[in-house]
C-alpha cells in the first residue's frame, strides 16, 4: 500500500448461538443463532446499512454465513461475498465442544505458549498466521476500500492485538451489538472503533 492509501475494515462477530448460552467451546463445530443473536445481528446490520462495501467476506462456518444472511436482508446491495476458512474460529482439536469455565486454564496456557497445538486442533500461532493471510490479501486487493468481514471473536481478538497493539494483558470485549471498524495505514498498523 503506499503512504495516501488505507484500508476499512467492518468486523462484525456471529451472532449469539446455543453453543455460547451453553458455555461451550464451539472452534470449527457449529450451532445455530439463538433469537437474541438474531435480534443483535439485525441491529448490527442496521448500524452500517448506510456504508458501502467494496467487498464482502464471510467465515466459512454455519452461524457466521447465518448471520451474514440476516445482514444481506437489512443492507441493500452487498456485493456477493466471499466464504473463507481463513476467517474461522481457532480450531480446538479434542476441547472443541467442551465447557469453556472448565477448560479455560488450558486456553490460558496456550495463548502463552502459541507453538503449542491444542490436541488434534490449531496452535495459535497457527492461528495468527492464517489470520494474518487473510489481512495481507485484504491489503494486497483492496487497499483504499472499504471491506465488510462476518467471523468470530478469535479472529477479532487476534486482528486487534497484532495490528492495534493492546499491552497483552487487556481484556478484549465483544458487546452482543458492537460493529469494530478497523482503519489500516500503510505501514499496516490501524486503529479501532466501536460502532
Amino acid at each position: 500500500m503506499t503512504a495516501n492509501k488505507y484500508l476499512r475494515v467492518v468486523l462484525v462477530r456471529h451472532g449469539e448461538t446455543e453453543g455460547n448460552v451453553r458455555g461451550i467451546v464451539q472452534g470449527q463445530s457449529d450451532t445455530p443463532l439463538t433469537e437474541k443473536g438474531v435480534l443483535s445481528t439485525i441491529r448490527k446490520a442496521k448500524k452500517i446499512r448506510q456504508l458501502s462495501f467494496d467487498a464482502v467476506f464471510c467465515s466459512d462456518l454455519s452461524r457466521t454465513s447465518e448471520t451474514l444472511k440476516l445482514m444481506q436482508r437489512e443492507i441493500v446491495g452487498l456485493p456477493e461475498p466471499g466464504y473463507k476458512r481463513e476467517l474461522r474460529e481457532i480450531d480446538f482439536g479434542k476441547l472443541t465442544g467442551r465447557l469453556k469455565a472448565e477448560i479455560m486454564p488450558t486456553i490460558l496456557k496456550h495463548k502463552a505458549t502459541p507453538h503449542l497445538p491444542y490436541p488434534e486442533g490449531e496452535s495459535g500461532g497457527q492461528f495468527i498466521a492464517r489470520v494474518k493471510r487473510f489481512f495481507t490479501m485484504l491489503m494486497d486487493h483492496h487497499s483504499g476500500g472499504q471491506v465488510l468481514v462476518v467471523t468470530h471473536f478469535g479472529v477479532m481478538e487476534t486482528a486487534a492485538r497484532q495490528f492495534t497493539g493492546p499491552p497483552s494483558y487487556e481484556n478484549i470485549h465483544i458487546g452482543s451489538d458492537d460493529v469494530w471498524c478497523m482503519t489500516f495505514a500503510h505501514d499496516w498498523s490501524a486503529t479501532r472503533e466501536v460502532l
